[in-house]
């Protein structure tokens, strides 16, 4: 038998889209639309969104910092990396936002487990169900598996759970994939070996500049098609791995440099495809944790703990570096090595579901159980 997923992986992207209008997809509460995109690997915030004003950061940084007049400025003192072009010209144009300091309530820099605790919104790895999920499971009871999609070869925990949520990845598969596909469902059954074997698939996409990350503007194209679509869905999840820098990691060239390249034409293809759906459209981007304030012995760096999140998109009123700085000296690092959490990742998701997509607080405290006030965003959306 035939699902509906197996039918959505097998044809051509094309030929979905132009079959889209003619499948029942349900409303939500809201007709914005909402773009999540996990970072898988910890990107460094640091040599992102940029703390110019601080001697600190180039103190501790000789071979990594990056001067000030090689960003392109922002407010607050805090310069953006120069391959961030597009997310560059959004900001000017009002259109992007960052959280700086942020982090979840993990502490103890394990990939594996940082993912998780982002994408299942408690303080518990071991959590199977994602925030996504029970938020869309506090929506009206119509609720489908059109409501939202996954951009990815299987099913990412965030939007894992009771509400059904359709995937989509490119119908030529190489046989890595398919075989990755059927040890998984092999291993479903075994607690321990599924955990392993998921953790397994994770390090391979978060080290490695395969097949995915080459792919990633064609997949938020994609996903912009769906979006745009009528009775599309308005919400879509997609992955972009390779932020480990432990080694190498440049300054304006290099690993980080580009990683950001891929994230930004993404960016830019999501954009495209939207079209006028772009001006109800808000984008959040955010990594398991950050990296240490310190470069380390082979011009990297390593597991931090607070970084910078994106919140990008034409449905933002005006552009901020929202942040409490927390600085950047000995003392004022986390354990005396880290960027200090100044704010809870759920916080500024809480906020965005409730400003952006109607969420009240009932289904906010559903989503994210024991979580923070959402954040004040000054105005971002409204």
């Amino acid at each position: 038998m035939t699902t509906r997923r197996d039918f959505i992986k097998g044809v051509g992207a094309a030929s979905l889209v132009g079959l889209l209008p003619n499948l029942s997809f349900a409303s939500t509460q809201s007709p914005n639309k909402l773009v999540w995109i996990t970072l898988r690997g910890a990107m460094d915030g640091l040599n992102v969104v940029v703390p110019t004003f601080d001697d600190d950061y180039y103190a501790l940084r000789p071979n990594i910092a990056i001067a000030k007049s090689d960003l392109k400025p922002l407010d607050k003192g805090f310069g953006l990396h120069p391959s961030l072009v597009n997310v560059h010209q959004w900001y000017q144009q009002g259109q992007a936002a960052f959280v700086h300091a942020s982090a979840t309530n993990y502490r103890q820099r394990s990939h594996f487990d940082g993912q998780k605790v982002l994408e299942n919104g408690t303080s518990d790895p071991f959590d199977p169900i994602g925030w996504m999920n029970r938020y869309l499971a506090t929506q009206n009871s119509q609720v489908t598996s059109q409501q939202a999609i996954a951009i990815d070869a299987g099913m990412p925990l965030i939007v894992r759970g009771d509400v059904k949520v359709s995937s989509w990845f490119p119908h030529k598969l190489k046989a890595k994939q398919q075989q990755a596909d059927l040890l998984a469902e092999l291993f479903q059954n075994d607690e321990v070996l599924s955990a392993n074997f998921e953790d397994a698939v994770k390090l391979e996409s978060m080290t490695s500049s395969g097949n995915q990350s080459k792919q990633f503007a064609g997949l938020m194209r994609q996903a912009g098609e769906f979006m745009r679509a009528p009775n599309g869905p308005n919400i879509a999840v997609l992955e972009l791995g390779g932020w480990d820098t432990h080694s190498a990691q440049g300054t304006v060239k290099g690993r980080l440099s580009n990683q950001l390249t891929k994230l930004d034409k993404g960016l830019a293809a999501l954009k495209e495809a939207l079209g006028e759906q772009w001006s109800k459209t808000v984008i959040i981007a955010a990594s398991e944790f950050g990296r240490t304030v310190a470069e380390n012995g082979t011009k990297g760096t390593d597991h931090g703990t607070a970084n910078a999140m994106f919140v990008l998109g034409g449905a933002l009123k005006k552009s901020e570096v929202i942040t409490e700085w927390p600085g950047l000296s000995e003392a004022q690092r986390y354990q005396g090595r880290d960027l200090a959490p100044t704010t809870d990742t759920r916080a500024v998701i809480k906020a965005v579901l409730k400003q952006h997509m109607g969420a009240d607080s009932t289904a906010l405290t559903q989503v994210f159980p024991g979580a923070p006030e959402p954040l004040a965003l000054n105005g971002l959306l409204g």
